[in-house]
């Protein structure tokens, strides 16, 4: 192609650098000669050749020699260090080297070095000729950093000449394009920036080494060079935006662009549709492809109409790209997945490592793309229902925090929204054996750490707000342009170790408002903490609130709850609670008022009666994101043909219908097929109208038929008034949509938790028909918020409201993929006997309920209307022990006291800061003389023994009339929670979790 123009237009400007100039002429007849000499030193067809310059224009002709050889070029780096290029040198084990000086490559001494100095080619028209084919290797490039084993990705000419051809048409090249090479000689953006304008006519602009990051030579060379089109990451365009925003001399320097393409790093909107404000006559191009595959792969034009969320678009001729589950399966629209590609880009893999191209490169399952192989890119991302691809984040950059699982590039493009935000990055912050999240943004002069946390907290769910934000003017970056995240840990390292200096050198606190905000400090981890900082603001979670308000009853003598510090979430706030409490001034309002005005229907709200000949079509489901909602949405979605609309907390309904597949996906719940009758509505249970503008309240009040109330707040360490906003607010907000427009049915998913305390004192199991109104409330803050909810709509109901309410039991992994709710008590119990390898001497019993199970009777009772408007208890009816677990030997586990267990407890989850051995401590008695008799009690009334205290009869007919009694034994589920523990519990050789033994 580049021997094409030269024919065509001999005499044209090819190469430009520090002012000097070579035709297409020179260039070509300089690579003619420089091959000869290469041919003579013994470069043959198929060599993979390291090239050891940085710059000037010997690189492109270097380049070029090779091409014309059949051989590949490897850039490499005169400056990386001699233990890298020792390492490269063993990859590649060349028998020739092209560098500046006769030194031969660290770790290859044997390798002939042929310098390369322009004045020294002896120019020749005569071409080698040589017939290269299109899957001959045409480069490698260098992936990894500067330790471990390096790998290089080998690409073909067929892939790179498409990647050409793509572009040509995609900017309409005229000839005229100027392209400055913009990304160092060892990224691969360099090729296609040194080599495309070659084959349309145009112009390449050679940069001086180390100037690709000074981005005041790189406007001076746009505007000296005329350059049109070039290439930059986003670290550096965000930079640059931000400097010609405030600086009109600057922007002038950019006239003569036409194009930009922006790659390598995920893109922030806000800063691409700003330069477009500023620069209206240049394109802007936001690319995507991995080393692997021939540079970019992917574009996508940026517009207006992308607003704050741009994807990386369609994939370039003969190239495609996939979302896929990790069995290699298609994900529909809107679900994430690994993105994939294949075709005529993909490369030949790593260089001497048939191992790690095997991982990589895989065998292709899809018809639908041509090739045997296909790349795994490890980034996840979405396809959008137009086909366009959206990016995510990185496979390798799911954490964990806390048991939850959490994604760090959601947390990324959720800060790059905030105006003043360039860019940002995700990350997880160690104190010692605590692992909490932090943000590190590039930012404007005048943001603020809160103004960023108060965007967070907008879009993200409580689970992944960052404990700590650091701003900084520009983020640290590697010698490629991207953000360097090893530099980043460093920066969050020192920020927290800092802050712990400070934290033990903090003089004593005298005041009371002294001993608060030592307490938010020193629970937070914040030194810098003032008078008016927020609890929840600064990075509190919910285990931190609770350390909180022991911490707070200790330092001043007041009772302090976890809804207190919600109330009063500022030092000076709760300074001023407790003065008052201290001197005897109670609330004006205690829990026991709220229950009572929380359980009383409104005198605005009215009733009406839903007809029950209802023809069902379409259901409102809450809660679809969790461990019993997503099943119960798989469920309709099997077991009917009912349309599913769902609730969740989201920035957009894109993002909610998003989130609720990922959660299927997650279980291994979803099908493609699925994807027509699902949709999802950004909500929030805790918000007047439930968070919806009123368009969508009307739209789903008239098209909803029934509405499946799952969703809910569960935290067994909260209290009453913490549980409020979402468990009764909202269903007091889902029982009004209900009755707007059309009266509709609502099933109301509860607990057997709301009559344990009142099945405890009666002779006999509580029946189904026992109402919440005749009971004692029960002591959880959770069950409580259920019950008083419960109340609520048992008046509605006794008003004519059709209202159904299903209570569950102990709900348990399934027999299909054995996926626990890693937040259930249960859960913490068991990981808690597998850390220690011990179980306390308690019968701690309840009912093993499978999801599945649940799942089944619950959607059969929705559409089941002889079960319409009364409750139905379901559980499974046979009592499992939970402390009675096999060893890994086959005995079990050893039994020690309680309070040896305690201790053990006690001791472990202060070494090893696993959460969720402390959230289990938290519900222990806290004093350190509580005794054995005290401690078993504690044990045994963690769980309640629903079999024996609850009566199912309802429930029952419910599994006659349906055919519902032939469910699995529970060892096959029972089992199925072990295999998925074997593989995602801890790998460290502590003991694996033990499970229950068979049913009583």
């Amino acid at each position: 192609m580049v021997e094409e123009r030269t024919d065509l237009h001999p005499d044209r400007p090819a190469i430009s650098f520090r002012g000097r100039s070579l035709t297409y002429r020179q260039l070509d007849e300089l690579a003619n000669g420089l091959a000869t000499t290469l041919a003579a030193r013994g470069a043959r067809y198929g060599d993979v050749v390291p090239v050891l310059l940085a710059d000037g224009l010997e690189l492109p002709v270097a380049y070029l020699a090779l091409m014309k050889l059949g051989a590949a070029f490897v850039p490499l780096d005169p400056a990386w260090p001699a233990h890298r290029l020792r390492a490269v040198a063993q990859v590649i084990e060349p028998r020739l080297v092209l560098g500046a000086t006769a030194e031969p490559l660290p770790g290859n001494g044997s390798a002939h070095v042929v310098t390369v100095a322009l004045d020294d080619i002896v120019s020749t028209a005569r071409r080698p000729q040589v017939p290269l084919q299109p899957d001959d290797l045409i480069y490698g490039i260098f992936t990894s950093g500067t330790t471990g084993t390096p790998k290089c990705a080998m690409n073909h000419h067929a892939g790179l000449t498409n990647r050409f051809r793509f572009m040509t048409r995609y900017f309409g090249a005229t000839g005229d394009e100027v392209v400055l090479q913009n990304s160092r000689h060892t990224f691969d953006s360099s090729v296609w920036q040194m080599f495309w304008p070659l084959t349309t006519g145009g112009r390449v602009v050679v940069p001086s080494s180390g100037e690709f990051l000074n981005l005041e030579y790189v406007l001076d060379t746009v505007a000296a060079e005329g350059v049109t089109v070039t290439d930059f990451v986003p670290s550096i365009f965000n930079v640059l935006v931000a400097m010609v925003d405030r600086d009109p001399v600057a922007r002038s320097k950019l006239a003569s662009l036409r194009a930009l393409v922006v790659g390598g790093e995920e893109i922030n909107p806000a800063m691409v549709h700003r330069l477009r404000e500023l620069l209206p006559d240049v394109r802007v191009t936001n690319g995507y492809g991995p080393t692997e595959a021939s540079i970019g792969m992917i574009f996508h034009p940026v517009s207006p109409e992308d607003g704050e969320v741009v994807p990386i678009g369609h994939p370039i001729d003969n190239c495609y790209a996939a979302v896929l589950d990790p069995a290699m399966r298609p994900l529909p629209p809107g679900a994430t997945g690994e993105i994939v590609i294949g075709g005529v880009c993909l490369g030949a893999g790593y260089l001497a490592a048939p191992a790690r191209t095997a991982e990589a490169f895989v065998p292709n399952p899809l018809p639908e793309i041509p090739g045997s192989r296909l790349y795994r890119t490890g980034d996840l991302g979405y396809l959008g229902t137009d086909g366009r691809l959206y990016f995510v984040g990185r496979r390798d950059f799911q954490v964990k925090i806390n048991g939850i699982r959490v994604e760090l590039g959601e947390i990324e493009a959720a800060a790059a929204r905030c105006p003043g935000v360039r860019q940002a990055k995700a990350l997880v912050a160690r104190q010692g054996r605590l692992r909490s999240l932090a943000v590190v943004a590039a930012a404007e002069e005048g943001l603020t750490e809160q103004a960023l946390r108060e965007q967070l907290a907008r879009l993200l769910p409580r689970t992944s707000l960052p404990r700590h934000i650091l701003l900084l003017p520009q983020l640290p970056l590697t010698d490629n342009g991207k953000v360097d995240r090893r530099r980043l840990q460093q920066l969050v390292d020192h920020k927290l170790a800092e802050a712990a200096v400070r934290l033990a050198e903090a003089a004593e606190p005298q005041t009371l408002l002294d001993r608060v905000l030592a307490v938010f400090q020193d629970v937070l981890g914040q030194p810098e903490l003032t008078r008016d900082s927020h609890f929840l603001a600064a990075g509190g979670d919910s285990l931190q609130a609770v350390s909180a308000t022991m911490a707070l009853t200790e330092v001043s003598g007041v009772s302090v709850g976890v809804q207190d510090l919600f109330d009063w979430p500022t030092p000076a706030g709760m300074a001023r609670f407790l003065a008052e409490r201290s001197g005897g001034l109670e609330p004006a309002e205690t829990e026991d008022d709220l229950v009572e005005r929380d359980s009383r229907l409104p005198a605005t709200l009215t009733i009406h009666a839903a007809d029950s000949r209802v023809t069902l079509r379409t259901i409102l489901v809450t809660g679809a994101t969790g461990f019993v909602g997503s099943r119960l949405v798989h469920e309709l979605l099997t077991a009917t043909d009912l349309w599913v609309c769902c609730l969740a907390r989201a920035a957009g309904d894109a993002d909610a219908t998003d989130r609720v597949i990922r959660a299927l996906t997650e279980r291994g719940l979803w099908q493609p097929r699925f994807a027509d009758r699902l949709t999802a509505f950004r909500a929030d249970l805790g918000r007047p109208d439930l968070g919806l503008d009123r368009p969508t309240w009307d739209h789903l009040s008239r098209t909803c038929d029934a509405i499946l109330h799952n969703g809910a707040l569960v935290n067994f360490l909260f209290d009453y008034r913490a549980h409020r906003p979402a468990n009764v607010h909202g269903t007091a907000e889902l029982l009004r949509l209900a009755m707007a427009h059309q009266p509709k049915p609502l099933h109301y998913i509860s607990t057997l938790g709301t009559l344990d305390t009142e099945a405890a004192l009666q002779p006999h199991p509580l029946g189904e028909e026992y109402a919440s109104d005749m009971a004692v409330p029960p002591h959880s803050g959770y069950s409580r918020s259920k019950w008083v909810a419960e109340r609520y709509l048992g008046t509605a109901r006794r008003r004519g409201a059709l209202v159904t309410i299903l209570r569950l039991g102990e709900v348990m992994p399934a027999a299909d993929n054995g996926h626990p709710n890693e937040r259930a008590l249960t859960h913490l119990l068991l990981v808690a006997c597998q850390r220690l390898g011990i179980r306390p001497a308690a019968a701690i019993g309840t009912d093993y309920s499978p999801v599945d199970y649940v799942a089944r009777r619950a959607v059969a009772a929705v559409v089941d209307k002889h079960v319409w408007g009364r409750t139905v208890h379901i559980f499974h009816p046979r009592s499992t022990i939970f402390t009675d677990l096999p060893s890994k030997v086959g005995g079990p586990l050893p039994r020690v006291t309680c309070t040896q267990f305690v201790t053990s407890l006690r001791a472990a989850a202060s070494d090893t800061a696993d959460r969720r051995l402390a959230a289990l401590l938290s519900l222990l008695p806290q004093q350190r003389t509580a005794g054995e008799e005290d401690l078993r009690m504690a044990f045994e009334g963690l769980l309640v023994d629903n079999p024996r205290l609850f009566r199912r009869d309802e429930c029952h007919r419910l599994e006659q009339r349906w055919n519902l009694t032939g469910d699995q034994p529970l060892q096959t589920s029972i089992a199925a929670y072990q295999a998925w523990l074997r593989e995602h519990e801890t790998a460290d050789g502590s003991p694996r979790l033990l499970l229950p033994a068979a049913p009583l």
